[in-house]
């Protein structure tokens, strides 16, 4: 497997134990290019090194307005990361950056650089050099390979109206363990930037003929137990930041969506439960990265939905200088703490009444 590299930005970069990493992929899609704006603007939030990677299995066709054949010197794949590490000098020119250009496909090689990432950034839509390497589903296999969160990019961050309110994250709830581990990284981000956070609870009475172990008003009992027990949680974890938790009668999907409309950020856990099939927020995660008008982040859970990564060449972290590694080069497995299973407890408690 080819690799090339281009220099750091600014400076040469020694990552140190304590550093953070952001992967963004591109692939030279408008998309791609709002992908690199919002994840060199996180980096630059959380104080971190952002790394972009371009995916190639054929010449790419997505090059720049400004790029013609032979024209600088540069390839078609180094023209993407060259636009690509431009968009990032002129937004953040203190941030450290690297571009890297992989001959490989962009599911294993993005889900690989995912396990030394701290977050991994993706287009909502864009194109390859296949008709199957439309980004929304390289998207939608992050979300299920990634070891890490993924966000997906909906909008431009420059289009974004500049107001002088805070920022908004919504996050979903449903009791379970995976959306806990939604909520604290919603609170962490609110932290970085400044922002408040509301988290929502969606539910529904069972359709008619379904079989049910408890009363449908036992829906309403528990999704109030839910909202209480992650407002317990907000005030333990992230006191200074704004919160407020409510259920909306909804189904869970366009809950999520009405309720994200006008925020900044909407959060959700890889897998969850509920009372049926349509209501699991792995299916959920899938949905809300399509269709919401925000920046989608899925929270990933601690083991992958399967390695993706594995069916790579390589590891993508495998051929980096000693300058590049980061000591632990694997997926961090972060022992469950008990308040992480406080919200958990309550909804466990609700389905055994």
């Amino acid at each position: 497997m080819k690799r090339v590299t281009m220099p750091e930005h600014v400076q040469p970069v020694r990552i140190q134990r304590d550093d953070r990493t952001v992967v963004v992929g591109v692939d030279g899609s408008e998309h791609s290019r709002m992908a690199v704006k919002w994840a060199a603007d996180e980096a630059a939030r959380r104080g971190s090194f952002l790394k972009i990677l371009l995916a190639v299995v054929k010449e790419p066709k997505n090059v720049p307005i400004w790029y013609e054949p032979g024209s600088f010197g540069l390839s078609p794949g180094e023209a993407i990361v060259d636009d690509a590490f431009g968009l990032v000098a002129t937004r953040h020119p203190s941030l450290l950056a690297r571009v890297e250009i992989v001959e490989q496909a962009p599911v294993p090689l993005l889900t690989g650089a995912s396990r030394s990432a701290d977050l991994l950034v993706v287009g909502a839509r864009g194109r390859g050099g296949f008709k199957e390497l439309f980004l929304g589903s390289v998207s939608d296999k992050c979300i299920q390979y990634a070891h890490c969160p993924v966000a997906v990019v909906h909008a431009d961050p420059d289009d974004l109206p500049l107001e002088a309110v805070a920022p908004r994250i919504v996050v979903g709830i449903d009791g379970s363990l995976g959306s806990t581990r939604a909520l604290r990284w919603a609170l962490e981000e609110a932290q970085i930037g400044s922002a408040s956070v509301e988290a929502i609870y969606a539910w529904q009475y069972p359709p008619i003929g379904t079989f049910v172990l408890t009363p449908a008003h036992g829906y309403g009992i528990a999704g109030r137990e839910i909202v209480d027990a992650a407002t317990e949680y907000a005030g333990k974890w992230a006191p200074e930041v704004p919160f407020e938790a409510n259920v909306r009668f909804d189904a869970t999907v366009p809950g999520l969506l009405t309720a994200s409309k006008g925020a900044d950020l909407l959060v959700t856990g890889s897998r969850g439960h509920g009372g049926f099939k349509d209501a699991l927020l792995g299916s959920v995660a899938h949905q809300c990265s399509r269709h919401a008008g925000c920046t989608v982040v899925v929270v990933r859970s601690l083991v992958p939905e399967g390695d993706f990564s594995a069916t790579a060449p390589c590891d993508p972290g495998a051929e980096r200088s000693t300058e590049d590694v980061r000591p632990g080069d694997s997926a961090v497995r972060t022992p469950t703490s008990s308040s992480d299973r406080g919200i958990e407890h309550h909804a466990a408690r609700r389905g055994a009444e």
